[in-house]
């Protein structure tokens, strides 16, 4: 069975017959090629000879294309702070929440601003890896795309202020969502990591969550799977209330936040929600020794032997993670799927 075969199975509730492994990298990727963060997003090329070099060196099955959550932002003039070498782009500049700025505002053009860099680099790395590996590109839903316009604070605001603006701008930032993620999918990515962090029940209650975010990612995600690619739907969720919440946009996996016991994830959506998880990227890539995190993802993987998971990092893995770590985590992985999989 091919790669994008068994991620397939997975989102079926199925048992694979191969455990696809994952690990949200970028940062440690730049470092193990000797490359500063900026160095690494300098150029669609460098990107794609980065993810060639860790695929072919920890066996990843996929490219995660994150990059920066400003990519599709700036193009709306929302400012963005390059920072140090090795920080991650991010917002400087909110635009003002407002009827006239909202009004102004239209869904740009995919080949604007810096938006190329993340379409070259999927389109360069369909080219060299074809479906062996699943290219997953970045796009950022509704809820969180609007506090990434106009910010967290003013947009926490809005929704008590003036409730109709806020759903203004929902369905502006939906309508741009579905945009900027068909032209990944038109560029070569077989999936769509769709971040919707500031919606976890960590910021917003139950009830905003059902009110606010899961109807417009529900949409968004339905354009993305209408298109044939995967929804990897990202909270960074802790909560098995959340969870739950977040299977309603009926994304193809359902991705848990490390603060969370996998096994309770696992067993709270068992036949009901594909789910990826969850290898802590600081307490255990990061801290522990090679030893302790071969222990986790061995555990990990046993309890994914019933199907419908994949395993990856719970976040994103700094640069200071160990070389050793993520080797265990992968190794060891495969190694255990040999035991407990269906040719075990």
């Amino acid at each position: 069975m091919a790669l994008l075969d068994d991620v397939r199975a997975v989102a079926d509730l199925r048992v694979p017959e191969r455990q696809p492994v994952f690990c949200l990298s970028q940062e440690f990727d730049a470092k193990y090629a000797g490359l500063t963060y900026r160095e690494y997003i300098a150029s669609p090329e460098q990107v794609v000879a980065v993810q060639l070099e860790v695929m072919e060196a920890f066996g990843w099955d996929w490219a995660w294309l994150h990059l920066d959550d400003t990519l599709e932002f700036q193009a709306l003039g929302v400012g963005v702070a390059e920072g140090g070498e090795n920080v991650v782009p991010c917002t400087a500049d909110y635009r003002d929440f407002d009827c006239e700025t909202l009004a102004s505002l239209q869904v740009p053009d995919p080949r604007s601003a810096r938006m190329p860099l993340l379409l070259d680099a999927a389109a360069g790395l369909r080219s060299a890896v074809g479906d062996t590996k699943c290219i997953t590109g970045r796009v950022a839903a509704p809820f969180t795309a609007v506090t990434l316009i106009f910010g967290m604070q003013p947009s926490m605001l809005m929704m008590i202020d003036d409730p109709q603006l806020f759903a203004d701008a929902l369905k502006f930032a939906e309508e741009q969502a579905i945009s900027w993620g068909l032209a990944q999918i038109e560029a070569g990515c077989h999936a769509i990591w769709l971040g919707d962090c500031n919606a976890s029940l960590h910021l917003i209650s139950p009830e905003h969550y059902r009110q606010w975010a899961l109807e417009p990612c529900r949409r968004v995600t339905e354009a993305f799977q209408a298109a044939g690619a995967f929804v990897f739907l990202h909270d960074s969720e802790e909560r098995l209330e959340g969870l739950r919440l977040q299977a309603e946009t009926h994304p193809d996996v359902l991705s848990v936040g490390p603060g969370l016991e996998i096994s309770q994830a696992i067993e709270a959506l068992r036949g009901k929600q594909a789910i990826m998880g969850n290898v802590d990227p600081i307490a255990m890539l990061t801290d522990s020794s090679a030893s302790e995190v071969a222990a986790e993802a061995g555990r990990q993987v046993r309890l994914m032997a019933g199907g419908g998971c994949i395993l990856n990092s719970g976040e994103c893995v700094p640069r200071e993670a160990r070389r050793e770590n993520m080797h265990a985590m992968a190794d060891t992985a495969r190694q255990v799927w040999e035991i407990v999989g269906p040719r075990g």
